[in-house]
């Protein structure tokens, strides 16, 4: 039987004993939902294919009677959106937030919460407040730098620049009279790093001294797209010149700058208790290596039956009980080696376009009466 690790056991890397008992907790679960895999953004350096559309109301539906199984035997429940672009699909989300909150009215010790990905191109006041409503309280939106170098890496699917209009969305949340959690991801690379300065004078001027809004530092990476071979990436020595620069900008303006060093120490890909639901039913751990054969580790079935593969699962919980903390950062990152090393690199943006940074990580049960434990990929039904 596999064990935690002892309490100051020797590790190459040892994270806190409580990290590891939190991917194991059975009362926590963390679902990052993919209520649409397409996107009207088409960033230069994006890994993503775009390729399966809407979640269809029968998953939806057994999404929801999966979690209303699960309810009663939780404290924490943990519902983070991603994409594609998340809001292409608003509909998805209402059905499962309102769901959400009826759960937590019926059992009252659970705490729930929700947050989102999103590119912020839909996130206009009325889409905002709604989801306000529903209890998404945490946003992560990302940016390229000032509106130049942004509109240059972050365009429309149809052209079109894309930074004036986020800009005015993330505005206009400002002056609402409400309690939520914004994330501004400035991504660095060799291409932009001279204006990043100018960002963080920008965001200063017009977010400044507003507590529910901060700048997530991070540099892109090479994480399987098209691109990988020819953007302009930052080598990590000059990333590091780059942070201090920036920290010590930040610092001058008074604006709060969280880099990956502030993040949790351990992925949530790497817990037990974290799922990801893709908009086609299947069940994955990493939001970056979508289709890596690695990543298919179930699949969601009518009447809320979730069916996962036992061997799959213990592959990407391995760092809980080694306390290895590279791999407890990246557990994708051993299981691409050896395969056809196209997603070696994958685990390098964490969760990719932002995942669930904000976000805590939870999930799945083993003794759960909504969970089917198989023993390989293929009768857990992934694929076609």
């Amino acid at each position: 039987m596999l064990k935690a690790p002892r309490a100051g056991a020797a590790t190459p890397l040892a994270v806190p004993l409580r990290e590891v008992y939190r991917g194991l907790d059975a009362r926590e679960l963390h679902v990052i939902v993919m209520p649409t895999e397409k996107c009207n953004f088409r960033c230069t350096y994006c890994y993503e294919t775009f390729e399966s559309g809407r979640m269809r109301p029968w998953i939806v539906r057994a999404l929801v009677e999966w979690l209303e199984i699960r309810a009663p035997e939780l404290d924490s429940l943990a519902i983070a959106w991603f994409g594609g672009e998340p809001l292409l699909a608003r509909a998805v989300i209402d059905d499962v937030m309102g769901a959400v909150q009826r759960l937590a009215v019926a059992n009252p010790k659970l705490r729930v919460s929700g947050d989102i990905t999103t590119n912020g191109w839909f996130l206009t006041p009325d889409v905002a407040g709604r989801l306000l409503e529903l209890g998404v309280r945490r946003y992560q939106v990302s940016f390229d730098g000032p509106a130049a170098e942004h509109d240059r890496t972050r365009r429309r699917a149809g052209g079109g620049a894309t930074f004036e209009r986020i800009w005015g969305n993330l505005s206009a949340m400002r002056r609402r009279d409400a309690t939520f959690r914004m994330l501004m991801r400035l991504h660095a690379s060799a291409d932009n790093e001279a204006s990043l300065g100018s960002f963080l004078e920008a965001f200063a001027a017009e977010f400044g001294g507003d507590p529910r809004f901060a700048v997530f530092l991070r540099p892109l990476s090479p994480l399987g797209g098209p691109a990988d071979a020819t953007f302009g990436y930052l080598a990590a020595e000059r990333m590091a010149d780059v942070f201090v620069r920036l920290r010590e900008r930040a610092d001058e303006l008074g604006v709060e700058l969280v880099t990956p060093d502030d993040l949790e120490t351990v992925c949530y890909a790497s817990r037990g208790n974290s799922l990801v639901v893709r908009s086609d039913g299947r069940i994955g751990k990493c939001t970056v290596a979508l289709d890596h054969p690695a990543n298919q580790v179930g699949r969601l079935r009518p009447g809320g039956r979730m069916e996962l593969s036992g061997p799959d699962m213990r592959r990407w919980m391995r760092g809980l009980f080694s306390g290895d903390r590279a791999t407890l950062v990246c557990p994708m990152k051993g299981l691409a080696e050896g395969g056809d090393g196209e997603l070696r690199r994958a685990g390098a943006g964490g969760a990719g376009r932002g995942g669930s940074a904000g976000s805590a990580g939870s999930g799945v049960a083993a003794n759960s009466t909504a969970v089917r434990w198989v023993r390989s990929p293929q009768r857990a039904g992934v694929g076609n």
